[in-house]
């Protein structure tokens, strides 16, 4: 058997640098090459966020306007928008049809008066005369229903005349309470009457505001649920103070409170009505307008994540979790706004537990190696108190 001595020397060098290649050292090496990234450990914390609802706002009374009497609007007092108080006149209806009427029936009163006196004097008269024996009783008893039936035709005519009388008071239109005048539909010599059905305006006292909203019987139970007490009362006092949202987006200065929930649920749709209540002095809010209400629901055990450490994709949210090897995946996660401008809740995708890359990825694959920096386990950014 022949044997090469130039292969004989070249297995030990081989075998060398097998060795050589599975060496702790060159391990070690291999790990300082991989990319390092900084990494989060996901661990539950207590934090307070904001769930909003749509809410209709209406202010404290709204009293619709209308005309008790048929006629030409004469005079309008106020535009739309200003502010009124109680008993300030808002419309003036023409009245000369008014006015005669209430004459007549002056007049009929004054007849029925006179007719009342003159049947007095006559049943006087037969009494004295049944008195002395001239005349029968049947005379007296006579002249004195006549005066019954005066009597009441008086009491007709004034009742007539207390009908006249507030029809020509109805001819001025005062508002009933302290608020805000509505849109105005009627000018000046538009004719109304009591039938109409679009009111000539609305009054609305808007010195508080009610701002309405509606959960589900599902969100129902869950709501109450998270505040103290054994009443519905009790977890009302419990609950914390709401913000409103305005249209413009802009938050309403004043926090409210929610006071009351509706005993009955909708019919048709099968909510639960609610009511919060805002101080309204500087007339900042409008009845009839729409907002949503922001209420602040404290959550003991949220798994909180970086923005800047999620990227989108088709709509939807991802991280790049890192295994127990080091080894990145992206890993897709459902979230809720955490009430601050840095942070997402994440609802759903992580666990307690869990490690997150938190930077550079744009330069990670699926699946990539990488070596992970000793993991943060606070973020830094804290909770919304709201």
């Amino acid at each position: 058997m022949n044997i090469n001595p130039t292969k004989l020397l070249a297995y030990p060098l081989l075998i060398t640098a097998l060795f050589s290649a599975c060496s702790p050292a060159r391990q070690q090496q291999q790990a300082q090459d991989l990319p390092e990234f900084t990494g989060l450990l996901i661990e539950p914390t207590k934090t307070t966020v904001a769930v909003e609802y749509p809410a209709i706002l209406q202010g404290e009374e709204t009293v619709e306007i209308r005309s008790k009497v048929d006629g030409y609007i004469e005079k309008v007092y106020v535009t739309e928008g200003s502010r009124v108080s109680k008993g300030q006149p808002l419309f003036k209806i023409d009245a000369n049809s008014f006015q005669q009427d209430r004459n007549s029936k002056q007049a009929a009163v004054l007849a029925a008066e006179a007719d009342l006196e003159t049947a007095t004097i006559q049943a006087e008269r037969t009494k004295a005369l049944v008195d002395k024996k001239i005349i029968n009783d049947f005379e007296h008893t006579a002249a004195k229903n006549i005066v019954r039936v005066k009597k009441a035709a008086l009491l007709q005519a004034k009742a007539n005349l207390s009908a006249a009388n507030s029809n020509l008071a109805f001819t001025h239109i005062l508002s009933p309470i302290h608020g805000v005048v509505g849109s105005l539909p009627y000018k000046t010599g538009s004719l109304v009457s009591s039938t109409s059905e679009t009111p000539l305006t609305s009054i609305a006292n808007t010195a508080k505001i009610y701002a309405f909203f509606s959960l589900s019987q599902q969100q129902l139970a869950d709501f109450l649920n998270k505040y103290a007490g054994n009443k519905t009362t009790d977890k009302f006092k419990n609950m914390p103070e709401v913000s409103l949202i305005l249209a413009d987006g802009s938050t309403y200065p004043t926090k409210g409170k929610i006071e009351t929930l509706s005993g009955v649920l909708n019919a048709s749709t099968g909510a639960a009505n609610f009511k919060a209540v805002f101080p309204n002095p500087e007339g900042k809010l409008w009845s009839g307008s729409s907002a949503q209400l922001r209420i602040p629901t404290l959550l003991n055990q949220a798994l909180m994540v970086p923005k800047s450490a999620t990227f989108e994709l088709q709509g939807k949210h991802f991280v790049f979790t890192i295994d127990p090897n080091q080894t990145v995946h992206h890993t897709a996660i459902e979230v809720m706004d955490a009430g601050t401008e840095k942070d997402f809740i994440v609802s759903k995708g992580l666990k307690s537990g869990d490690q997150i890359v938190t930077e550079g990825l744009d330069k990670l694959k699926d699946g990539m190696k990488i070596k992970a920096a000793k993991p943060v386990t606070k973020l830094s950014t804290a909770a919304a108190q709201l």
